[in-house]
């Protein structure tokens, strides 16, 4: 079997390691490329998965609407190696991976820095081999990898037009869909969770790289950055795959198994937030089928329909949201305020209204803490003598 060492001295990109030393066995710069067909699986999905990916869900996703525009093949995926988790101006990038699609299939890169002496020509490598990028997608990179490349490059007084196009950063998407549901939004716990795939006993954590980098620098052999590299390959191409699943995902959520519980109701605030109401009223109408036992999340849904409903005019659909809510959860106060409020103002109701009224500030006396309702309290109290008011005059 091929060695590491050969495969990489094969492939490295030789015209770039203009700034070699004597440690550097052939170059301070290496390139290792593989070309992976479209029907490749990683995970539940092929890769042609972003090929197919609905534009108009990744531009919401991404908070960009430039990704409308964007061609799949003009998408770079990125992730970095470095010497430190933190970063600062002495930490080094020693291994960049890579991936774009190109014909048939999604080439994948990784530049590596053999040695520190060759970091100009690293970067040029880099520069040359991510000509035309228009979109990039990366995990964390808006906080880490992007301000990390961009001060590395300002060293050697380089600019990446990369830096400039539309960024659309992965982890903050998977906060926002599953933060009330999964317990953790690493990567490779969304891998596990949501993309089919389990990481090998022997894949690297990231806190052992940047020591890993520095042995290699002592003895200058590539076997002990095996699994640096295997680490940084299956980040990257698990992105190309988490990207996909969004953007599939938030267009056709009902297909997706991987959408559960709470992720409806954080489904459903994305599509309010971007004008999709119907799909909005959809999703938290399926959190409230799946809801079963879970109390705080049939409240979320509750709420959020009730407050939809309302939004769109549709007062008669909302108060039938309340009153389910009212009386299946007989110590909830909002849902017996807003049905006295909406007794008064919409149906003009002022018995009802007095009613639920009452039944809201009775509520709010049984709440472990009173005092936190002291203004709706106010509130309900000076309706209730209004009410009381109207229905003497009559």
């Amino acid at each position: 079997m091929e060695s590491l060492e050969a495969r990489w001295r094969r492939l490295r990109g030789s015209r770039f390691d203009r700034t070699e030393s004597p440690h550097s066995q052939g170059g301070g710069v290496r390139l290792w490329e593989e070309s992976l067909p479209l029907f490749t699986w990683h995970g539940d999905l092929p890769l042609e998965a972003w090929r197919t990916a609905p534009r108009e869900a990744v531009a919401t996703l991404a908070g960009h609407p430039d990704w409308l525009d964007i061609p799949p093949q003009g998408v770079l995926f990125l992730d970095t190696e470095t010497t430190g988790l933190v970063g600062g101006a002495g930490t080094l990038i020693f291994l960049i991976g890579f991936a774009r699609m190109e014909g048939e299939a999604l080439v994948f890169r990784q530049l590596f820095l053999a040695d520190p002496a060759a970091e100009p020509a690293f970067w040029q490598a880099f520069l040359a081999l991510t000509h035309g990028v228009q979109g990039l997608v990366t995990f964390n990179g808006r906080g880490f990898d992007l301000p990390l490349i961009e001060m590395r490059l300002a060293i050697h007084r380089l600019r990446w037009p990369g830096l400039d196009v539309p960024h659309w950063d992965l982890l903050p998407t998977a906060r926002r869909l599953w933060r009330r549901r999964l317990p953790s939004r690493a990567l490779t716990a969304l891998e596990e969770a949501v993309l089919g795939l389990e990481r090998s006993p022997n894949d690297v954590p990231g806190y052992e790289i940047p020591s890993r980098y520095w042995s290699y620098l002592q003895t200058r052999s590539l076997n002990s950055l095996e699994g640096v590299f295997a680490h940084n390959r299956q980040d990257v191409l698990s992105m190309v795959i988490l990207a996909a699943r969004l953007a599939h995902l938030f267009e056709t959520p009902e297909m997706d198994p991987a959408v559960q519980g709470w992720d409806w109701v954080q489904l459903g605030r994305w599509y309010q937030d971007s004008g999709r109401w119907e799909a909005a009223e959809r999703a938290f109408r399926r959190a409230l089928e799946e809801g079963g036992e879970d109390r705080e999340l049939r409240r979320a849904a509750w709420h959020a329909l009730g407050t939809l409903l309302r939004r769109m005019g549709r007062l008669e659909e909302a108060a039938q949201i309340w009153r389910e809510w009212a009386m299946e959860v007989p110590d909830e106060v909002l849902p017996a305020a807003r049905l006295a409020r909406y007794y008064e103002r919409t149906r003009r109701d002022p018995f009802e209204a007095r009613r639920w009224a009452q039944i809201a500030l009775e509520r709010i006396e049984l709440q472990a803490n009173p005092e936190r309702w002291w203004s709706l309290r106010e509130s309900l109290a000076r309706r209730i003598a209004r009410l009381g008011n109207a229905l003497w005059a009559e």
